[in-house]
């Protein structure tokens, strides 16, 4: 005779499911993580922004792009872009358009795009220690990939200057036009890699969601090659050459990373007309000696003081526990996705700075895989001690580790929550105070003028709608760097911004004759030639030239 079924008992999830207390816990702990980051981020943002890394954030001439983008596109301006190697195409024009949606100024859209950036830089992390620490708690990974987060806004709040051309790296990552897409990319590729290697397998959707990462990253900026793609394949190949990593695997993701960066590489072919520059230019293997010397001095710079040793330090350790945590891997019975983690970051670095340096090239921000790169191994060692500390038999539940970091986790969010009516007012209150002058001068008429790099780009990003700067050489022809060729159709620019900062060769009145009038603003001066034959000159020279270079470009 066979037993009645036993009852379930009450409160029991359905078979299959979970309980909605488990799911309600679930979240809220996920939720406290992504708090804690989101506090994290406005932190870093408030430093930026309350020192001179501000100029980089809202007013360097690159960090300017995408604004002049957006506002080109309202303009209903032909799409006729002069970009450099990198375009900016994906992720970041997408990501910048959509903020520019939700906010009204374009200081308010670049302090947004920044702080999502450094969200999407603690998912990515999220989803490793997924990957790394499969058998620990949620709330242990939660808070390690808080704690990577941590690190990276250690590092922002070390960085003050007002320069990209220096080892603050860190801070890059609030930028739009500073990479911080293809650091994203790296990242994202690297958990795919873990995916595969702890299932022992490749599955087709991870292989093609790796494959689109790697294809729209090198499309847009091929910094992906040598930033990910390159590592990934080197750091495979070598695991599986020493039996650590099956070869399936390990060769399906190598192939899919390296067919996929090619077909990236062709596709930049019909989007050659945008590339203002060819990438191989920056390749200058000549001058490697003087780049050593070059990033030698720059760390002098940056040591000294108590924030540029503490940056420096913070570099170092990163670097350090990628290789103290391959080190540690190889030596012990470990997972073998942990052991990619710790290989990897180490390839990247080496690969990363000795790449540098054989290209000749003198621009910091190439190495900014030095900081995030080794957040992958900083969860692997976690990993590694806390499995270490399990085998031990002395193992006891530390309540005083849980209840530190508990602590750390109300910190930063007392610290998040302080800062964040400052940021925002100060983010809401930013404005461009020469543009304002510029403006005034217009009195809301609808006007063109022209002027040189560093003094137009912020000046045509913040001024009224109806002010439109083009960027021109010394000579007054066309300089296509970052700019829409498409704005130079049919123009008719009748006045000249003439910056402090600029070189002339030739003296503006001895080029276009004497102005109209003189409109001094601070950090420059307008020279109006409405009305004279100094505006026929403008138009023949700059609309010309535009003329020649957009045909040469094929638009």
């Amino acid at each position: 005779m066979s037993r009645a079924p036993r009852r379930a008992a009450v409160g029991a999830a359905p078979s299959g499911g979970r309980r909605p207390a488990d799911v309600a816990v679930t979240v809220g702990r996920e939720a406290l993580g992504a708090l804690v980051a989101l506090a994290l981020a406005v932190i870093g943002l408030r430093h930026v922004i309350a020192t001179d890394r501000v100029a980089l954030l809202w007013y360097d001439g690159d960090s300017v792009l995408l604004p002049l983008v957006e506002r080109s596109l309202q303009a209903g301006q032909p799409f006729e872009w002069a970009m450099s190697p990198a375009l900016f195409f994906f992720p970041e024009l997408p990501v910048y358009l959509l903020c520019s949606l939700v906010t009204g100024t374009p200081q308010q859209a670049l302090a947004l795009n920044g702080v999502l950036v450094l969200l999407a830089l603690y998912a990515l992390v999220r989803a490793a220690a997924n990957e790394l620490m499969p058998s620990a708690g949620r709330p242990a990974r939660i808070a390690v990939s808080a704690g990577a987060l941590g690190v990276v806004t250690l590092l922002v709040l070390t960085e003050s200057t007002a320069t990209a051309t220096s080892l603050e790296l860190a801070s890059l990552l609030l930028t739009t036009t500073y990479y911080y897409g293809t650091v994203l990319a790296m990242l994202g590729s690297a958990v795919l890699v873990l995916r595969a290697v702890r299932l022992g397998r490749a599955s087709v959707p991870l292989l093609v969601t790796l494959g689109l990462v790697a294809v729209c990253s090198t499309a847009s900026n091929p910094l992906f090659v040598p930033w990910s793609a390159a590592p990934v394949v080197v750091t495979l190949v070598l695991l599986a050459l020493a039996r650590r990593v099956p070869w399936r695997p390990a060769g399906l993701l190598a192939v899919t990373v390296t067919v996929a960066s090619v077909v990236g590489y062709l596709l930049r072919i019909p989007l050659r007309p945008f590339v203002s520059i060819d990438p191989a230019s920056y390749v200058r293997p000549s001058r490697a000696g003087q780049t050593l010397g070059f990033f030698a001095a720059l760390t002098d710079d940056r040591a000294g003081s108590a924030q540029g040793d503490a940056g420096l330090l913070l570099l170092f350790a990163g670097v350090l526990v990628a290789i103290g945590g391959t080190v540690w891997a190889w030596r012990v019975r470990t997972a073998r996705t942990v052991l990619v983690a710790t290989v990897l970051p180490v390839v990247t670095v080496v690969a990363v700075s000795v790449g540098v340096v054989v290209a000749g090239s003198e621009t910091p921000r190439y190495l900014q895989p030095v900081v995030t790169a080794p957040l992958l191994a900083l969860v692997a060692v976690a990993e590694l001690t806390r499995t270490a500390v399990r085998r031990t038999r002395v193992h006891r539940r530390y309540r005083g580790v849980r209840a530190t970091v508990v602590v750390a986790m109300a910190v930063v969010l007392v610290a998040g929550v302080a800062v964040t009516p400052a940021t925002t007012g100060a983010v809401a209150a930013a404005r461009y105070t020469p543009a304002s002058c510029l403006d005034r001068w217009a009195d809301g008429r609808d006007v063109t003028g022209v002027g040189q790099f560093w003094t137009v780009r912020p000046l045509a990003a913040y001024a009224s709608p109806g002010v439109e700067l083009l960027q021109v050489r010394d000579t007054f022809e066309t300089y296509p760097w970052l700019v829409d060729l498409g704005a130079y159709r049919d123009a008719e620019p009748t006045f000249v911004v003439v910056g402090s900062r600029d070189l002339w060769t030739t003296a503006v009145e001895d080029s276009l004759g004497a102005p109209a009038t003189i409109t001094h603003c601070t950090g420059f001066d307008v020279y109006d030639y409405a009305g004279t034959a100094g505006a026929d000159v403008l138009r023949r020279d700059v609309v010309g030239s535009a003329d020649v270079i957009r045909r040469e470009r094929g638009f």
